[in-house]
């Protein structure tokens, strides 16, 4: 379970995120969203202790956030794992893919040489590479298999965690409902907690269970995503995102068509 109370953190004076809080459950699914500059990313470096928060706390199942020992950083990576939005540099450029998914096997996992084959080759066929792109290297791949093969990358260690940071936010439509239907799949596959950041609310139904609204660094509300269109009980800045993204929606609806 990830559990972060009261996190607060500031760069040169300027408070990026003002007392944060909030807990997954095994198995569970939030929602961050928010405009740019509202602090999501931020959180998500928190969270993989990628920063140091000013204040407050981030557990996991009962663990603090890893000091500067390299033992407990690599126990907090094995179970949980980030898929940024600009991920161009996640895979390295001078490797194979096959290399490349195959790397955090080597660093993360006791298995044999053929098992990480057999892994590798598993987990690119769930996320629907075929296998002989393997043989290529990173700079070949299209943006929507790049995508998924750094969803590959992350879950084929079995993190018990998966922080998603708009990794759908430089795909066209179509590819951004292709990644979101293989992260549904996946997460109901294997139990997977998810952190989901993303500016599109649209995104979000059928994904995540619960949503969290951030603005300017502060939370505004957190409720079920089933009740997102309740403008009754909804925040007005929250709805004013849901208003954009249907505009945003029937426009590119219009485009296409």
């Amino acid at each position: 379970m990830l559990e972060v109370y009261q996190l607060h953190k500031e760069i040169n004076g300027r408070e990026i995120l003002k007392d944060i809080q909030f807990t997954i459950k095994d198995g569970g699914s939030l929602a961050i969203v928010g405009e740019s500059g509202s602090g999501k990313s931020t959180l998500a470096q928190l969270i993989m202790a990628l920063k140091q928060p000013t204040s407050g706390q981030v557990l996991f199942n009962g663990r603090c956030l890893p000091n500067k020992r390299i033992k407990s950083y690599k126990e907090w990576y094995r179970d949980i794992q980030i898929v940024f939005q600009n991920s161009a540099s996640t895979l390295n450029p001078s490797m194979s893919l096959f290399q490349c998914l195959e790397e955090p096997l080597i660093n993360f996992t006791s298995l044999k040489k053929q098992e990480r084959k057999e892994r590798v080759l598993e987990y690119s066929s769930k996320v629907g590479l075929h296998e002989d792109l393997l043989r290529n290297r990173p700079g070949r791949l299209s943006g929507g298999q790049y995508q998924r093969a750094c969803l590959a990358k992350a879950l084929i260690i079995h993190p018990k965690l998966l922080i998603c940071d708009e990794i759908v936010s430089n795909l066209d439509m179509l590819l951004q409902h292709q990644i979101i239907e293989l992260l549904k799949s996946i997460q109901k596959e294997e139990g997977l907690s998810l952190l989901f950041i993303t500016h599109d609310l649209s995104l979000v139904p059928g994904l995540c269970t619960d949503i969290l609204v951030l603005k300017e660094g502060e939370k505004v509300e957190q409720f079920r995503a089933s009740s997102l269109r309740d403008e009754g009980e909804r925040d007005s800045y929250t709805m004013n995102l849901v208003k954009s993204t249907e505009m945003l929606e029937a426009a590119w609806k219009q485009y296409v068509l």
